[in-house]
């Protein structure tokens, strides 16, 4: 027994940042990591008898406030792990990408039996499971940073343990000097919005083919605040800030274009509906938006992280596929293009895919890579 006590295992930690900081509209460089991270590696020491083999944070480390987090990381050898979405339409892919690394680590090092997953997102609870099926000890923990938020309370009860870490509240942000006479301060969020809707409002031509020009407005806007750009207010391009804050499509050369129009939500059409109503020419077909839709989810096993899943793990049960499919293709669902049933949609997507969908005793439908000769 004593012999046992003092043994050590192996742990890795894997840090959600994004939620930390609440996202990228919030303080994104409030979290205190240097505290969170002595506190990690004190608790798998004192109470696990584990080393941290591997300490990963995931964000995307190219927005420039994170630069604030370098000492940080080299201080505590904590590894940035890059994330960037594949698309406007992709969330949370951080969450993606730390379920894929998570479960490469558990299938290549089988010795890493403890795994730390920092979040209180709720959408890790079948990573959890998952991880507990195969023997492994999980530990979640969040923090009491005000931005972090909720903690899901399902999340919390499935993990073998669940710890608060204690950080210290941000400091309050010094006052702003008062401006001096003669000089403009900067727009709030809300001006620069209001701003870009009355520009093209009152100038037809940052218009083509009913979307935004980003390079007349653009250069509008840099003549209004020279000092001022769209990445203060935490967008990567202009264009991306136009279809976030403002629901306006933007036009981009090279790319298809179609009348823009305010999102709208979808909703289900019924076949009597389809058959006595074609489609207009401003809006894709019933059956443009389904081989779209087979098409994002067939790019998901192709070049995708669902593709690397099942490669890591042999086969990849359908329910867990589907998790993946709806965070990673948002805003439809299998049943929005006449679906009934998952496992039927997912069989059409992977026609001539080197996958298939096939059944077991344990997971019902499962995915798997087809042999060589079967692919053939």
């Amino acid at each position: 027994m004593a012999e046992a006590a003092q043994r050590q295992g192996n742990a890795a930690v894997f840090i959600d940042l994004e939620n930390l900081f609440g996202g990228y509209s919030k303080d994104v460089g409030s979290v205190p990591l240097a505290p969170i991270a002595r506190q990690l590696l004190s608790l798998l020491h004192n109470g696990n008898r584990a080393r941290a083999t591997a300490i990963r944070a995931y964000a995307n480390w190219a927005q420039p406030a994170m630069r604030s987090y370098q000492d940080d990381l080299l201080a505590h050898g904590i590894e940035a792990v890059q994330v960037f979405s594949f698309t406007r339409n992709v969330k949370n892919a951080a969450d993606i990408q730390m379920c894929v690394d998570v479960l490469a680590e558990a299938q290549d090092r089988p010795w890493t039996d403890t795994f730390v997953i920092v979040s209180g997102d709720g959408g890790f609870v079948p990573l959890v499971r998952r991880l507990r099926q195969l023997n492994k000890r999980v530990i979640v923990a969040s923090t009491n940073h005000a931005a972090a938020g909720a903690v899901n309370r399902l999340l919390a009860s499935a993990a073998d343990e669940y710890h608060v870490l204690e950080v210290a509240s941000p400091e309050p942000a010094p006052a702003k000097p008062a401006a001096a006479p003669g000089r403009a301060t900067g727009p709030t969020l809300k001006e620069y919005r209001a701003e870009i809707l009355a520009a093209i409002e009152r100038n037809p031509g940052m218009r083509v083919k009913g979307r935004v020009d980003g390079s007349p407005l653009g250069q509008h806007l840099r003549q209004k605040w020279p000092s001022v750009t769209f990445k203060d207010f935490g967008s990567a391009t202009l264009g991306a800030f136009v279809e976030e804050h403002c629901g306006l499509a933007v036009h981009r050369p090279g790319a298809p274009t179609a009348p823009a129009a305010p999102p709208e939500p979808q909703r289900r059409v019924s076949p009597s509906t389809q058959a006595s109503a074609p489609p207009s020419s401003a809006e894709p077909s019933d059956d443009e938006n389904r081989a779209a839709y087979l098409r994002a989810v067939r790019a998901l096993f192709l070049s995708g992280p669902l593709g690397a899943v099942v490669d890591a793990r042999k086969r990849l049960p359908a329910a867990e596929a589907g998790l993946l499919v709806r965070r990673h293709v948002a805003g439809t669902d299998f049943s929005d293009v006449g679906y009934s049933k998952f496992a039927g949609m997912l069989q059409d997507a992977l026609v001539a895919t080197p996958f298939a969908l096939d059944r077991d005793e344990r997971h019902g439908y499962v995915v798997h890579r087809r042999s060589a000769s079967a692919a053939g």
